[in-house]
């Protein structure tokens, strides 16, 4: 069994789940306030998609670098972790003889079992190793995640939440901006709703958690434009 972040590396359901909604919902509610402040300001609709599009593709790269750099942060410093565990078990034995006895003598383990099991593991360096990644540091095999998997997931379903907003501004549709408001807000409703299949909370809650954010963000893509062409 590999720890190294340079062997395969997956992601965990909950995770891409986590990635494809942060970069989904920060789409639909980014796009949203600035789509509402451009129309806000000014009566073209030509120029609400033009820098509406802009927006969604200069936001998919953002997303997809901060992504990209944030993994490759938390695989480094696990890196960093299991490199300074590896270096202590080779010059100091004894205390981290003493902190595994310590973990499985807190998981009920005592006496004779307990000398056995720190015994067998720490009676190749390479299975300590693991032992103490996976009770001290608490790291799992497959929680490092490929950089390059965060960046597209997060940049693409940004760019995919960035069209909700925009669809009604590029259909023509009369009232767009009610449109765009209405088809962002139950988007983010739904994404919310869908959250919950993985979280403690109810699927009202959470939904209704994304409809404020919505709701907040309708507004003040409003509020924006209308400050805008007061003063511009």
């Amino acid at each position: 069994m590999s720890w190294h972040i340079a062997g395969e590396q997956h992601s965990h359901p909950y995770e891409l789940l986590g990635d494809l909604l942060l970069g989904l919902n920060d789409g639909v509610a980014t796009t949203l306030v600035f789509a509402l402040s451009v129309a806000g300001a000014s009566t073209s609709r030509h120029t609400v998609i033009v820098a509406g599009l802009a927006e969604m593709l200069a936001g998919g790269v953002s997303m997809s670098l901060g992504g990209f750099a944030s993994a490759q942060a938390e695989n480094e410093a696990a890196e960093h972790q299991i490199a300074v565990e590896r270096h202590e078990i080779e010059v100091e034995p004894e205390e981290e003889r003493a902190e595994l006895r310590e973990i499985y003598r807190e998981k009920g383990f005592s006496g004779t079992n307990l000398t056995s099991i720190v015994d067998y593991l720490t009676s190749d360096k390479e299975r300590w190793l693991q032992s103490m990644i996976r009770d001290e540091l608490l790291l799992r095999p497959g929680e490092f995640r490929s950089p390059w998997r965060v960046s597209g997931t997060i940049g693409l379903a940004f760019m995919v939440g960035a069209f909700v907003p925009l669809l009604p501004f590029l259909i023509g549709i009369s009232y767009s901006q009610i449109a765009a408001a209405c088809l962002s807000i139950s988007t983010l409703f739904v994404t919310g709703a869908l959250r919950s299949r993985y979280t403690d909370q109810s699927w009202t809650r959470s939904g209704g958690q994304m409809l404020v954010i919505g709701l907040v963000g309708a507004v003040a893509g409003v509020l924006i434009g209308f400050l805008l062409s007061r003063h511009f």
